[in-house]
């Protein structure tokens, strides 16, 4: 009995091994693509780009600047005013802006700080330059939804390949644009 049970197990460990499920895996991942949207692979130096296009046309706030840009545990901080940064973390750092693919962005926000009224505007910004697609209402209501959702820790999404989450900490708080990949 105990032999069989053993090559019964073996059979199963083997079937997960070669495959035998890839079916309902990629059925699952055209499901949550269906459900969450995705976006296209971009690099920090073009999402960066796409953040600076947006600020610029849009409004006289301070773009990203490498004069400005810093680098810490694997991402980079650009000081956009006093007590606003824009971080970007991505999948794999290799230090070079031009090859490394973002994960997710984050405005990070001191509170009180000088410039702290700027930071919706910025927000806004943010997610237009993660997905052009997404319109200021939407926008407005997954900002209030991830607020909302902060304390259980979950991130919000409209379907648009962007997942929102808020983090609020005694000093600061941020705001994560994570991009969904297929």
């Amino acid at each position: 009995m105990k032999k069989f049970l053993l090559i019964l197990l073996c059979g199963v460990m083997l079937f997960g091994i070669t495959g035998c499920g890839n079916e309902n895996l990629e059925e699952h991942q055209q499901e949550q693509i269906q459900e969450f949207g995705n976006v296209e692979k971009e690099t920090a130096e073009v999402l960066v780009a796409k953040f600076n296009t947006q600020v610029v046309d849009n409004r006289s706030l301070n773009p990203a600047s490498v004069d400005y840009l810093t680098t810490d545990e694997n991402s980079y901080w650009y000081g956009l005013m006093t007590g606003i940064y824009l971080i970007v973390y991505p999948i794999d750092y290799t230090g070079d802006l031009s090859n490394d693919i973002v994960d997710y962005m984050v405005l990070y926000v001191e509170k009180n700080s000088e410039y702290e009224s700027n930071a919706n505007e910025y927000l806004q910004y943010l997610i237009k330059a993660n997905n052009p697609d997404i319109t200021s209402e939407e926008i407005n209501e997954l900002l209030t939804e991830a607020k909302n959702s902060a304390s259980s820790g979950k991130t919000v999404n409209n379907g648009k390949g962007i997942d929102i989450g808020y983090v609020d900490n005694e000093d600061n708080y941020q705001y994560q644009v994570i991009r969904l990949y297929a």
